[in-house]
Parts: C-alpha cells; sequence; structure tokens
C-alpha cells in the first residue's frame, strides 16, 4: 500500500512543471496537520504549512510583508494624503490663474471683499460712547450708595443694559477683525502664489 502512495506522490509532483506551464497557473505545496503533502492550484485557508511553486515546481521563497511600526502609518497609508494635497493644490492652482490675470487684480478684489473701515471705526466710536454712558451710571450709584440711599431700580436697568451692550460691541468689533486679517491674509498668500505660478509660466517659455 505504501509504495503505491509514494508512487502517487512521485508522479504529482513530477506532472507540476508541466501543469505549471500551461498559463499563468499557480501551483501550491501544502502540509496538513497530519503531515500529508498534496499539490493544488489554489491555496487552501486549512493549509498548515503552504509554499508557492515556481514554473519549475521549486517552492518560492516567500516575500516578506512590510509591516509599519506602531503608531507609523504604511507607506500606502502615508503616500494617499500627499497625492490628495497635491490634486487639491493643483485645482486650486488653476482656478487661481483662470480668476486672475495681474496682481493688481488680487489686489481689487480683495478691497472689495475688506470689512470697510468705517464700519469698523463706527463700532468703535459707539463703544467708545457706551463706556463713558456706564461710567456715569456708575458714578451716580457710588454716590448714591456714599449717602446710603437706595438705588433706584432703573439706574441698575441702565447699568445691566450698558455693560450688555459693550459686551456685545467689543464681540462685534473682535470679528470683524479677525474677519479683516483672515480676508488680508488669505488674499496676500493668493498674490505670492500667483507671483510663483506667473514666474514659473513665462521661464518655462
Amino acid at each position: 500500500m505504501k509504495p503505491l502512495i509514494v508512487l502517487t506522490c512521485l508522479i504529482a509532483a513530477l506532472a507540476l512543471p508541466a501543469r505549471a506551464e500551461q498559463g499563468n497557473v499557480r501551483m501550491y505545496k501544502c502540509v496538513d496537520s497530519v503531515g500529508k503533502v498534496y499539490y493544488s492550484d489554489k491555496m487552501n485557508p486549512d493549509c498548515g504549512q503552504g509554499s508557492e511553486l515556481n514554473r519549475q515546481g521549486v517552492v518560492m521563497p516567500k516575500k516578506k510583508k512590510e509591516v509599519a511600526s506602531p503608531g507609523q502609518p504604511s507607506k500606502t497609508d502615508a503616500e494617499e494624503p500627499r497625492s490628495k494635497t497635491a490634486k487639491e493644490q493643483d485645482r486650486r492652482d488653476r482656478a487661481l490663474m483662470a480668476t486672475y490675470t495681474s496682481e493688481e487684480e488680487i489686489d481689487a478684489a480683495r478691497e472689495r471683499l475688506a470689512m470697510p473701515a468705517q464700519g469698523t471705526k463706527n463700532v468703535e466710536l459707539k463703544l467708545e460712547k457706551t463706556n463713558l454712558q456706564l461710567s456715569e451710571l456708575k458714578q451716580q450709584a457710588e454716590a448714591l450708595a456714599a449717602q446710603k440711599k437706595p438705588l433706584p431700580a432703573q439706574l441698575l436697568e441702565e447699568v445691566h443694559a450698558s455693560q450688555k451692550q459693550i459686551a456685545a460691541l467689543e464681540a462685534d468689533l473682535v470679528q470683524r477683525k479677525a474677519q479683516s486679517e483672515s480676508t488680508r491674509v488669505k488674499f496676500e498668500a493668493d498674490k505670492q502664489r500667483f507671483r510663483e505660478l506667473k514666474n514659473g509660466s513665462q521661464a518655462a517659455k
């Protein structure tokens, strides 16, 4: 019985090169849990020890998979964000060159979108006026307190209203200045990039 098994395995092994030569068929050698060896064109997931054979029936060395260190992204994961960033930058560059033909046009667009300086000035003046009103109200309250007289409800309401208005005006002023600075920075960056692209285009000619 054993000679017959050995003969069968020998015939299968000798036939491997001929089968591997046909097209791009991959052959695999597998040793199961009980030590039995068999060959197939598909890798059995239950195979304990599996090896791929080349077209001559010789076991091919296994390729080592690159494993990223803990906390370190794999090569593919690291390249993908860079690819997306490059595509996004290319899209922005094309839009920039299609929108403007000179740096003067960028400056003009910035002026159109910038927060009006007069509006910011009006808020500053209103804030200054309200602070003066609040200061006068506090002086009245301090005078009444020094005379040990009760503070009128209307006076307290006016103080509260002035404080609330001052807080709103200060927040508005901060927002206006932040928006104005953001607009300035954005258009300065656009102008710098426009200059780089323009100079690069002229140098290429």
